[in-house]
C-alpha cells in the first residue's frame, strides 16, 4: 500500500473556554488558542524525465506509480496541465485493484469537485477496509456534514479508528473532541493523552493545545512555565497559533515571562508570514497604538488591509474607518468606506450592519435600500444590544417601518438593561417626553444616571438640563449624536 502524500485538511473549531488571563480564550474562529488548521503534506513536482519513467511504470501496472501519475494530473505540474479526467482514470485503476489508495484519492478528487456524496462513497469503501486516511476523511465528513448528515458521534468513531492506526491528525482530532466534549462529554485526561500521542507524531497544533491545558489547568495543575515552554516548542515547530500565543504572552506580560513588546512583535511577524489573521491584527494594533513599535498609522492600515483581505471582519471595519476618517495618510473617501461596510454587511458582519443603519438614520448614507438595513437589524437584534438600540431608532423615526414608539421603547429597554449607554440615554429621553408610554421623570433621571456612569456624554448633558428644572421640556433633551432627532414628529402610539 502506498504511503499517502497528503493528509486531509482538517478545519477544526473549538468552543469558548475561559482562561485565567483576560483576552486569552479558546473560541472560533481565530483567537489565541484556536488550533491550527492541519496543512496538506507537501508533494514534490517530478521533472519531465522522472514523469516519463513514472508513466512507464504505471502503464506496466505499478500501483505506486499509478497514484503518482494521478496526483500529477490532479494538481498539474510545471509541464503538465491539470486534467481531472485523467486523474480519475488513474485513481480508478488503483481502486479496481483493491488498493485503498485509489479509494482515498478518488474521494479527494471528487470532494474537490464538490461531488460530496460520490466522494463519501469512495472514502467509506476504503475506510471499511481499514485504511486510516479514509477513516480520517470519513470523520471529517461527519464532523462538518459534508455529503452526509452531520453527526459528531460518528465523526469521533471514525477519527478513533484512524487514530489507533497512528494517524497523527486523527489523534489530534480525538484530543480536540475530548477537550471540547464534541460527540460526547469532556474528558481532559483523554484529551491530554491524545494530544501527547499526536505531539509525538510531530503535530505542532497538538503541542499548542497541551500548552492550553497547562495554562488553563484543564486536567492538570495550572503551570504557566510549562505552558510557555510548550507554546515556544510549538511555535518553533511552525505553529502560527503558538507563535501568536507567544506574542500575546510577551505583549501582556505574565508572572512567568517578562513583558517585552519587541519580542511580541517578533512572534507576531513570524505568524503573519504564514498569513495568520490574529497576528496581522496584532501587528496592526501595535502600529496604531505605538505599542512596541513607533506609532505609524500608515503601516497599521497596511496590516489591517492584509487581514481584511483574509476576511477578518474586525480588520475590514478598521479599513473602512480609515477611509471614513482619512487616517494614516489614507485619502478621506466616505464612498469607499461605505463600500467596505456594505461588503462586510453582506458577509453577515453585525458591526457593519449596525454602522450602515447609523449612517442611514443620520442621513449620511444614500442609494442603499432601507429594507436591506432593516432586515440586517431584525436578525442582529436577537443577539446584539447595539442592533436593538438602532432598530429602536428606526421605529422611533419611522425609518423603513411604520412609526411605532411603543415598540421603540420596548427595544430600548432590552438594550438598556444590558448596559448599552446609548439605549439608556434614548430610553431616558422617551420617559421624559412620554413617548411610547407614560411620562416618568423619575425613571428618566434613573436611566440618564446609569448612562452617565458608563461615560455617555450626551446623557450627562441631558441629566444636567433635566435637573435644572426651570422650564426644561422633553424636546430640549437630545438623543445620542448618531441619531437624527425625531422630536418634531415624535408622539406616543
Amino acid at each position: 500500500m502506498v504511503m499517502k502524500l497528503r493528509s486531509f485538511l482538517l478545519v477544526l473549531y473549538v468552543s469558548g473556554i475561559s482562561l485565567a488571563q483576560a483576552g486569552n480564550i479558546v473560541e472560533a474562529p481565530s483567537t489565541k488558542n484556536k488550533p491550527d488548521t492541519l496543512q496538506a503534506q507537501p508533494k514534490s513536482t517530478p521533472m519531465p524525465d522522472e514523469f516519463k519513467a513514472k508513466l512507464k511504470l504505471a502503464n506496466a501496472g505499478d500501483e505506486e506509480a499509478m497514484v503518482d501519475v494521478g496526483l500529477a494530473y490532479m494538481d498539474g505540474t510545471e509541464f503538465l496541465a491539470v486534467n481531472e479526467k485523467e486523474a480519475y482514470r488513474w485513481f480508478k485503476k488503483v481502486a479496481d485493484r483493491d488498493n485503498t489508495d485509489g479509494d482515498y484519492y478518488l474521494g479527494m478528487l471528487l470532494q474537490n469537485q464538490e461531488k460530496y456524496q460520490q466522494a463519501e462513497k469512495w472514502y467509506r469503501r476504503g475506510a471499511e477496509k481499514g485504511d486510516a486516511y479514509c477513516q480520517y476523511a470519513m470523520g471529517y465528513l461527519y464532523e462538518h456534514g459534508i455529503g452526509v448528515e452531520q453527526n459528531l458521534k460518528q465523526a469521533k468513531a471514525w477519527y478513533a479508528e484512524a487514530a489507533e492506526q497512528e494517524h497523527a491528525n486523527a489523534q489530534f482530532a480525538m484530543g480536540l473532541f475530548y477537550h471540547d466534549g464534541l460527540g460526547g462529554g469532556i474528558d481532559y485526561q483523554k484529551a491530554r493523552e491524545w494530544y501527547e500521542r499526536s505531539a509525538g507524531n510531530n503535530i505542532a497544533a497538538a503541542v499548542n493545545n497541551l500548552a492550553v491545558m497547562y495554562e488553563n489547568g484543564e486536567g492538570v495543575e495550572p503551570d504557566a512555565e510549562m505552558a510557555i515552554y510548550l507554546y515556544r516548542q510549538a511555535a518553533n515547530m511552525g505553529s502560527a497559533t503558538a507563535q501568536v500565543n507567544m506574542g500575546d504572552f510577551y505583549q501582556e506580560g505574565h508572572s512567568a515571562i517578562e513583558k517585552n513588546s519587541y519580542q511580541a512583535m517578533y512572534w507576531y511577524k513570524r505568524a503573519a508570514q504564514q498569513n495568520n489573521i490574529a497576528a496581522q491584527l496584532a501587528i496592526a494594533k501595535a502600529y496604531e497604538q505605538g505599542n512596541g513599535v513607533g506609532k505609524d498609522l500608515a503601516e497599521a492600515f497596511i496590516w489591517y488591509e492584509r487581514a481584511a483581505q483574509n476576511e477578518s471582519q474586525d480588520a475590514g471595519m478598521k479599513v473602512a474607518e480609515f477611509y471614513e476618517k482619512g487616517l494614516g495618510g489614507v485619502k478621506k473617501d466616505p464612498k469607499k468606506a461605505v463600500e467596505w461596510y456594505i461588503s462586510l454587511a453582506n458577509s453577515d458582519g453585525k458591526e457593519a450592519q449596525i454602522k450602515l443603519a447609523e449612517l442611514y438614520v443620520s442621513g449620511e448614507l444614500k442609494n442603499v435600500d432601507v429594507n436591506d438595513i432593516l432586515s440586517w437589524l431584525l436578525i442582529a437584534q436577537e443577539n446584539s444590544i447595539e442592533a436593538q438600540n438602532q432598530l429602536a431608532i428606526f421605529y422611533l423615526t419611522g425609518t423603513g417601518v411604520a412609526k411605532n414608539t411603543h415598540r421603540a421603547r420596548q427595544l430600548l429597554e432590552k438594550a438598556a438593561f444590558k448596559k448599552n449607554s446609548d439605549a439608556q440615554n434614548n430610553l431616558a429621553v422617551m420617559y421624559a417626553r412620554g413617548e411610547g408610554g407614560e411620562k416618568n421623570i423619575f425613571r428618566s433621571v434613573m436611566w440618564f444616571e446609569r448612562a452617565v456612569e458608563l461615560g455617555n456624554e450626551t446623557a450627562k448633558g441631558n441629566l444636567a438640563l433635566l435637573k435644572q428644572n426651570n422650564g426644561v421640556t422633553g424636546k430640549m433633551l437630545q438623543y445620542t449624536s448618531n441619531v437624527t432627532q425625531p422630536s418634531k414628529q415624535a408622539g406616543g402610539d
